[in-house]
C-alpha cells in the first residue's frame, strides 16, 4: 500500500516535511507509518482502515480528515491542527464516536472540529 498525491516533500535533519497537502486516503491503510511528520497543508487518512493515528504528523498547516475510518482511540493525533479536525464515523472508544472534548484534550485545533 502506498501514501498517494503529489506533493513536495522536504527532508530537514532527520523529519520529512511535506509543503502542501499530502493525501493518502482510500487505501485500504491499516497504519501510517512512514507518513510525513508535517504537513503545511491539509492531510487526507480517511476512509481507511486504521484502527490508530500512530505515524500521523505531528503538526498539520490546514485541516486534518480521519474521518470513515476504524479508529478506537485517538493515540497519535497531531499535536496541532490550523485548521478544522474531521474524525466523524469512527467508532471511538466506546462504540459511540468521539466528543469535541476528546479531540480537544488531546490536540491544539484552531478550527470547527467534526464529529
Amino acid at each position: 500500500k502506498k501514501m498517494l498525491g503529489l506533493f513536495v516533500m522536504l527532508k530537514v535533519g532527520s523529519m520529512y516535511k511535506v509543503i502542501g497537502d499530502f493525501d493518502c486516503n482510500k487505501n485500504k491503510l491499516t497504519s501510517l507509518a512512514g507518513a510525513p511528520e508535517t504537513v503545511g497543508g491539509s492531510f487526507y487518512c480517511y476512509k481507511n482502515q486504521l484502527t490508530s493515528l500512530s505515524g500521523a504528523p505531528k503538526s498539520v498547516g490546514g485541516n486534518f480528515y480521519c474521518h470513515n475510518n476504524k479508529l478506537t482511540s485517538l493515540e497519535g493525533v497531531p499535536k496541532t491542527v490550523a485548521g478544522y479536525f474531521d474524525c466523524s464515523n469512527n467508532p471511538g472508544p466506546n462504540g459511540e464516536g468521539f466528543t469535541e472534548e476528546d479531540v480537544r484534550a488531546v490536540c491544539d485545533v484552531k478550527g470547527y472540529i467534526y464529529v
